[in-house]
């Protein structure tokens, strides 16, 4: 483990700044009693050739990735509802200008290195989205392309305000360059009890012949911009209590539809590891970063792709980074039984077998037709 400086130039950021007509919120160190508090520590904990995972600050990582060289970001940051992340230097009941400023700090950063065309995706409940996706639309290397609304299985009334039923996804491109976008696909909802299709789609069932990909009768149906197949991974009995985790079939609709394989992923909030999973299964490459010990999102890596680690990763993603971190942080000694993946992975040995596995599988497809 390495103690690395913001090896990036001030000078870009400030010049980001101006840019988009903004003041730069960037904060270099804390001071406190007269003493200045440099960065935390940035430590590479699971290295493989097509994907990094960090136990770091995201403004961290991201001072340390070179600008334009990401495809699409997925983040799901914590929400400043006052959670305990276990964490001490973090604090997630901030006041509100606080948050607002911390969020759009890293907001300008993932925008810097998006290449031109790139996507964002931002997930967090309505109230932000719409403060800070108003704040994006006034970036003009940025350009809205969706609100995605996520369908809440067991929302809870609240005394007072209309029943929250919906979290959101908001999505954005990079301008610049022809940005990435696939149809995504996903299998017709059927009756649990008969198995036939819910919908009939009246005079255009013919139509969909063509995309009953699996023989089975069932026509894979292109996504909205309203996804009600989508459930709050706490329900799940195989997580842990304590995960920021989304369900595996969030990240990979957004993954799929704008990018493409071998593109790289990133995701400075990785959690419990929903991001690095979807981007895995879908043959793209991927970083990720994560403020707390990143235990189970390294879980995760164990039990569905084994602790084999490499010594490099593959030069795209090597390119990603500046110089002086690719020389003092990724390279490192993969080879010994204290990584933290061999750990992991000697506690997540067997856990929940197949059955777990099943249960993370894709359910979203680009037909290419």
């Amino acid at each position: 483990m390495s103690k690395l400086g913001n090896t990036s130039s001030k000078n870009k950021n400030v010049s980001m700044a101006s840019e988009i007509n903004m003041p730069n919120r960037e904060i270099q160190y804390l001071k406190h009693n007269g003493h200045n508090y440099t960065s935390p520590r940035i430590s590479a904990d699971y290295i493989s050739q097509n994907g990094i995972l960090f136990h770091s600050d995201c403004l961290d990582l991201l001072k340390n990735i070179r600008d334009s060289t990401i495809d699409l970001v997925f983040v799901d940051p914590p929400f400043n509802l006052g959670k305990n992340y276990n964490v001490p230097d973090f604090n997630d009941g901030m006041a509100k200008e606080a948050y607002r400023g911390w969020c759009r700090t890293w907001l300008l950063e993932l925008i810097r290195v998006l290449k031109p065309g790139g996507a964002l995706f931002l997930y967090h409940w309505p109230y932000w989205l719409m403060d800070l996706g108003a704040w994006l639309n006034s970036i003009s290397i940025v350009e809205y392309k969706s609100w995605i609304a996520l369908k809440m299985k067991n929302g809870f009334p609240s005394k007072g305000r209309i029943q929250p039923a919906h979290y959101g996804l908001l999505y954005y491109t990079k301008t610049g360059s022809k940005p990435t976008f696939n149809v995504v696909r996903v299998k017709s909802p059927t009756c649990r009890h008969c198995g036939k299709l819910i919908r009939d789609y009246g005079g255009y069932r013919e139509k969909f012949r063509r995309y009953e990909a699996d023989g089975d009768g069932i026509p894979w149906i292109s996504v909205s911009d309203f996804w009600d197949d989508t459930r709050p991974a706490r329900q799940d009995k195989e997580r842990a209590s304590q995960t920021n985790e989304l369900p595996l079939h969030v990240p990979e609709r957004a993954i799929l539809m704008a990018s493409n394989p071998g593109d790289i992923i990133l995701d400075c909030f990785a959690g419990g590891g929903s991001t690095l999973h979807a981007a895995k299964l879908t043959g793209r490459q991927w970083i990720g970063g994560e403020i707390g010990e990143p235990v189970e999102a390294l879980g995760r890596i164990a039990k569905f792709f084994g602790t084999e680690e490499t010594s490099r990763p593959s030069q795209q993603l090597l390119m990603c980074f500046q110089k002086k971190f690719r020389e003092e942080i990724i390279k490192i000694d993969t080879s010994g039984n204290d990584r933290p993946i061999v750990k992991v992975g000697q506690v997540h040995n067997g856990q929940n077998g197949q059955a777990s596995v099943d249960s993370y599988s894709s359910k979203s497809k680009v037909l290419g037709f």
